[in-house]
């Protein structure tokens, strides 16, 4: 998906908050304004939004020496979404359901509203009540139905994570897929909020399911800049389950692979490009 001009002053906020995430010294969080601010004058219009917005960060991180800002907010959230996730198994939601399968895409889903570079400001009870309305809210797609058929059908599945605390609910949906066909991906290195592997080790996935980085640290997958043993797995899976909005933005002009996307429609640009409302829950292969 490429940038569009709505992009431009949500990439134009973010480098403001980059910089007073990264740091309190006013001269830094100044020059971190300034150098991603020429980044975006200078932005190819064929690129995608992580890909830029990737530069900011980097801005960020050379002149600061941090190179993970967001840590102790990845901690945080990593801790409520395991409250909540708890809360789940222990009053047995997924047992009593009527479907299963549909309910742990729901959650799945719900868990993306984790997500700290659209501009939400979050408390325990925003992420609480993106769950409870997954519930009873229309999907926006085809839904549980289709991917659990081409679950089915697949010999080889990725799953593509998107956010600390957010992984909390992935896991509830590992839960319902062939565990011994799955490779869970997580970014090679810190950036915003998005999971890294010391988010995997905290959320226990790693003892259900092969885990694995993807050797790049922006947000997305940005094919061209991972390592040569992600892409080598990624081609062998028949089946990618990718999650949130920036994993969106760089794969969906790929259509060789099937891929179903699980995400919240944040903002205005990817709602637009799938076809739902903005803040939809949406679980869709782009065929609808």
């Amino acid at each position: 998906m490429k940038i569009s001009r709505e992009c431009i002053p949500c990439l134009a906020r973010q480098a403001v908050e980059i910089a007073e995430e990264a740091t309190s010294v006013n001269d830094e969080q100044e020059e971190i304004i300034k150098r991603s601010l020429k980044s975006l004058s200078e932005l190819d219009f064929n690129a995608t939004a992580p890909e830029i917005a990737y530069k900011m960060h980097q801005h960020a991180k050379q002149i600061t020496g941090n190179s993970d800002p967001y840590v102790k907010l990845k901690q945080e959230y990593n801790k409520v979404a395991l409250e909540i996730s708890e809360k789940i198994k222990s009053e047995k939601w997924l047992d009593n359901a009527t479907d299963p399968f549909d309910m742990a895409c729901r959650l799945a889903i719900a868990g993306n509203i984790i997500d700290f570079s659209v501009g939400l400001e979050l408390e325990h009870s925003d992420i609480l009540a993106s769950v409870e309305n997954s519930m009873k809210v229309e999907i926006f797609g085809p839904g549980s139905t289709a991917l659990k058929d081409a679950v089915e059908k697949s010999n080889k599945i990725m799953y593509l994570a998107d956010n600390a605390g957010e992984i909390m609910f992935d896991k509830l949906l590992l839960e319902y897929l062939p565990k011994d066909k799955v490779t869970f991906v997580v970014k090679g290195g810190p950036i915003v909020n998005d999971a890294t592997m010391e988010d995997v080790y905290f959320s226990g996935i790693h003892k259900i399911v092969k885990v694995m980085e993807n050797g790049h640290s922006a947000q997305g997958t940005i094919l061209s800049a991972c390592s040569n043993a992600f892409l080598s797995e990624f081609e062998k899976c028949d089946l990618i389950i990718s999650k949130g909005q920036a994993n969106f933005e760089t794969l969906s002009h790929l259509r060789s692979k099937n891929i179903f996307y699980l995400l919240r429609a944040k903002c205005k640009s990817v709602a637009a490009e799938i076809g739902c409302k903005r803040m939809d829950y949406v679980l869709t292969d782009l065929e609808v």
